[in-house]
């Protein structure tokens, strides 16, 4: 028997947004959302409306919901609009208690296909609700119409059991519209015993794409980019990614804005320097207004969805703005295989949505420490005399009070074949079926598909192991493969400096989504693309104080074309007596000659020291004046903290 998991994951495979085109113009929509085009004229009935003020929040709202503040979600009249989290996946809902009634006339062309989901949770409210019915026929009918010309068609009807106290039920429907004509109303009711916490999920009206406009973005974690061949790495760790980069646009200097997930993908996300987003610490998350991709894409007519390993990348930090439906495991770390249960769900995903505009973003945790794989990738780069075929890292050098543990260089070695094995089953078992999958649907020449990381990670390159402390480039350097639609700049190498925060505004220019009003950091790469900019960009990358209880300072690291200077926070006595063996003692200023320094060994301060001074002054003025958004703090949970331990990061 299918589980309510497995039904929840494939109705993530319906819904559907928008057409591409700007909100203004509605009669050019060849999707409809019932949810953004809630309005209080279209609530004929509801608990509600004889209760309080549209604006005010529901009482009696789901477990487990917030209000939906996607971009584009319009006005919303008694919090109905939600989003809800059900099994690991957050998705947008109508809130529709018995008795409720809502009517659309919808400007789409004719014809098409209205898809829905409905359910019901009963909670600790559901209890104390007055019986109309017996405990055997307690429960909601949900029911769609078509109105036209003074007629009305019951197109669906089906009544739904109250489920089980702390338990929901939901099924998915599809309904056929050939006859859709407009003028055409549609009406979604529910009846029932007042004041259940049914829904409708995520209920919309479609015609399908001609030519569909996809993008895809793959975010492997912890993936230092020169690790990879196509970044010129001797090791074969990356035949997928090495194929995609040669039908792409492939970015040699690409830098993240933080050595560590939740700022760096927040970053990535919103285009925002940490200075400018503020989600510095494990307790931040993204404040509400800020504007994401997914949340723009949303808006222009994509249907957004996203499976990832959570952690850090959890809903609780506002990575759930935006999408559609956000599904995050969370064992990503605990297993060994995670890059290939991510792959499943997309796959299956990707089979229901290949006539519609999407949005679609793949995170895993696979490289990652702890360093375990599906055999052979585990112990494919390992020497004879290799000691470990797996390791916990950060548990075998006793955390992060160990991060400057020198080990023997065989040890070194080992690890390093680990992590590169790592790499290779993430190769194989995620970018190369993707690209496959892409093929077979006939998408793959018109998908725009980007394939990048987060941050690096340290074999004590400087001193120290793994990431989250130190700003050099093993830690900010990141792969940037970008596959243009009919393979645009196939082949071609970029050299110059450029950021990850320039991703979403390319990703928006290529579709044509302006992005002139968004208050971002980022710049299109286009200007690059087509030889108009040959210089260098100027990054910004920090790390927050004490983050993770490491008992590292502050770090904020920044170049002027090739010279990158960082200045680091001193230790305390009380944070260097943390760890053991003592840390590595770096000067509060260091500055590196990328081009011909590109390890960073020597620090050049007392060489260059107008240079040095030059970008301390532009660090500081950028820092001062920087309009800062509020730090926003977000709540975690039992389950999400342990999730968070298995990854090393907190105690």
């Amino acid at each position: 028997m299918m589980t309510l998991k497995k039904r929840l994951l494939l109705w993530l495979l319906l819904p559907v947004l928008l057409a591409g085109c700007q909100k203004e113009k509605r009669s050019d929509f060849r999707l409809y959302r019932f949810i953004d085009e809630l309005r209080l004229e279209n609530i004929l009935e509801s608990p509600f409306l004889e209760r309080g003020e549209p604006g005010e929040v529901v009482p009696l709202a789901p477990p487990k919901s917030s209000p939906l503040l996607d971009l584009g979600s319009g006005e919303n009249s008694f919090s109905l609009k939600k989003k809800i989290k059900l099994e690991g996946a957050e998705i947008n809902i109508l809130f529709a208690p018995p008795p409720s009634v809502y009517r659309y006339e919808p400007t789409v062309a004719a014809g098409g296909t209205i898809e829905f989901g409905i359910g019901i949770i009963q909670d600790k409210n559901s209890e104390r609700l007055p019986v109309q019915n017996s405990p055997a026929e307690r429960g909601v009918c949900f029911k769609v119409s078509l109105e036209r010309k003074g007629r009305r068609e019951v197109v669906f009807q089906e009544f739904m059991a109250l489920p089980p106290p702390n338990e929901y039920q939901l099924s998915f429907h599809s309904i056929e519209a050939s006859a859709f004509r407009r003028g055409t109303r549609v009406v979604f009711e529910t009846e029932g015993d007042e004041g259940l916490s049914a829904f409708w999920y995520n209920p919309i009206l479609y015609t399908r794409a001609r030519k569909t406009r996809a993008v895809v973005l793959v975010s492997v974690d912890t993936l230092r980019a020169d690790h990879l061949g196509c970044y010129g790495y001797k090791r074969e760790t990356s035949p997928a990614a090495d194929s995609l980069a040669k039908d792409s646009a492939l970015f040699l200097n690409t830098y993240a804005s933080s050595p560590w997930t939740l700022p760096s993908h927040v970053s990535m996300m919103t285009s925002l320097h940490g200075v400018h987003h503020q989600v510095y610490h494990e307790d931040e998350k993204m404040a509400p207004d800020l504007i994401t991709l997914a949340d723009t894409l949303r808006s222009q007519g994509f249907m957004t969805s996203a499976f990832t390993d959570g952690g850090f990348v959890s809903r609780v930090y506002g990575f759930s703005r935006g999408f559609d439906s956000y599904q995050e495991r969370g064992d990503g770390v605990l297993i060994h295989n995670s890059a290939e249960l991510i792959w499943r769900e997309a796959s299956e995903w990707l089979d229901a949505n290949r006539e519609k505009d999407f949005f679609l973003f793949l995170h895993t945790y696979q490289p990652h420490n702890p360093y375990v794989c599906p055999h052979p990738y585990g112990t494919m780069f390992l020497e004879e005399n290799a000691v470990w075929r797996s390791i916990d890292l950060m548990g075998h050098l006793g955390g992060y009070a160990g991060i400057y543990s020198e080990l023997a260089e065989e040890e070194r070695r080992n690890i390093i074949g680990l992590y590169d094995g790592e790499i290779r089953y993430t190769d194989e078992a995620l970018v190369k079926p993707l690209i496959g999958k892409l093929k077979e649907l006939g998408l793959y020449d018109s998908t725009l598909i980007v394939l990048t990381s987060d941050h690096g990670e340290e074999f004590f390159d400087h001193s120290s192991w793994a990431h989250g402390h130190h700003l050099y480039d093993e830690a900010l350097k990141v792969p940037l493969i970008i596959k243009f639609p009919k393979a645009r700049f196939k082949g071609q190498k970029f050299g110059p400096i450029v950021r990850l925060i320039d991703m979403m505004p390319t990703i928006l220019e290529d579709l044509r989504v302006s992005s002139v009003k968004l208050a971002i950091d980022g710049k299109s790469l286009f200007p690059i693309l087509r030889g108009k900019e040959r210089g260098d960009r100027t990054f910004l990358a920090d790390v927050g104080d004490n983050i993770l209880s490491s008992h590292v300072g502050r770090k904020i690291a920044m170049n002027t074309g090739e010279n990158k200077i960082i200045l680091n926070k001193p230790f305390s006595p009380e944070d260097a007596r943390f760890f053991t063996p003592p840390p590595r003692l770096v000067p509060p200023v260091e500055l590196f000659s990328l081009g011909e320094d590109p390890q960073e060994k020597r620090n050049l301060v007392d060489e260059k020291p107008t240079v040095a001074r030059k970008l301390s002054n532009r660090v500081v003025e950028i820092y001062k004046h920087a309009s800062k958004q509020k730090s926003v703090k977000a709540q975690l949970d039992e389950q999400l903290k342990e999730r968070l331990r298995a990854l090393g990061y907190i105690r």
